[in-house]
This record gives C-alpha cells, sequence and structure tokens, in this order.
C-alpha cells in the first residue's frame, strides 16, 4: 500500500520532528544505540521518521496525535494506538525490519520512504518476545545488535488491526 503526503500533513510531521529534537536536547538525549550522525541528518531523519508515522496513520484513517515529549524521560508509549511501533527505511535492494533487544514489546509495522514524500507499507511483526537467534550487528562492531526480521517474514498490513 502506497500513501503520498500532502504538504500540510509534511508540515505536520515536520513540526512534530522538530519539537521531538528540541525535547530530547533539553533532556541531554540523541538518536540511541551508537548512532554517530551529525545533529542535520538527525534532525532530518527525525522528519523522515515522522511522516512515516503520518503516512500509516493517513492509511489506517487513524488519529495522529503528535505527540513529542516525555516530561519523565521514559517514552514507554508506542508511536501509534494501540500497541503499534513504526519503524521507517529509505528504499533499498534489502530492506528489513529493525528491532532492538529490550525494546517495547509491540506490532512493529516497517514503511519505506520511496522518495518524494510517498511511502509503503511493507508489513508489521507481533514483538512479544526477545528472540536471541535473530541478533545481529550487520557487520558494525561499533554498534550494538538487534534483530533482523526479513521482509518475507511480516505479516500483512490487512491483517493489523488497529
Amino acid at each position: 500500500m502506497k500513501i503520498k503526503l500532502e504538504p500540510f500533513e509534511i508540515q505536520m510531521a515536520a513540526d512534530v520532528a522538530t519539537r521531538r529534537f528540541i525535547e530530547n536536547l533539553k533532556m541531554g538525549k540523541s538518536f540511541s544505540y551508537g548512532y554517530q550522525g551529525s545533529e542535520d541528518k538527525t534532525l532530518a531523519l527525525g522528519i523522515m521518521g515522522c511522516c512515516a508515522e503520518v503516512a500509516f496513520a493517513k492509511s489506517q484513517n487513524q488519529y495522529f496525535n503528535g505527540s513529542y515529549s516525555d516530561k519523565y524521560s521514559r517514552y514507554t508509549d508506542t508511536d501509534m494506538q494501540k500497541g503499534i511501533e513504526i519503524r521507517s527505511q529509505k528504499r533499498k535492494p534489502n530492506n528489513f525490519l529493525l528491532i532492538r533487544p529490550n525494546e517495547k514489546k509491540a506490532k512493529y509495522v516497517l514503511v519505506i520512504d520511496e522518495g518524494g514524500f510517498e511511502f509503503s507499507l511493507i508489513g508489521w511483526y507481533p514483538f512479544i518476545m526477545e528472540e536471541p537467534d535473530r541478533l545481529t550487528n550487520f557487520g558494525y562492531p561499533n554498534r550494538p545488535p538487534a534483530y533482523k526480521v526479513d521482509i518475507k517474514e511480516l505479516r500483512p498490513i490487512a491483517d493489523l488491526k488497529c
């Protein structure tokens, strides 16, 4: 399923991502898990990730609450209602869903950024327990290992109960 964002939806995502970025600065946080990109790349990735959240909400005709901070620095809520986390990536030859150990137990949705503010909802995976057999560092020893879920293992978006 492909979703094209309108300019007002891109603006909303950019506003939310910017607020999230500033709140993280206030809390002394940055992207996690050993990410070492520049501040401008971090902000750009945040905007595109938030665009993926908006695209998912639009595809499901769901309210997007634009949450951006957790004054207790816990980040315990999922991205979307009903325990749904959104993961986004740019289109590449070998896309897959990445989930880190000890992350929220939730339904993880893979959304691919096709460029031009068009997004493809690829599928979802129920992360209900740790899965040590899936752990890999993808050849980056400076980053902690993560779970890799291949696209062929994802469940259809139509089967996701929102």
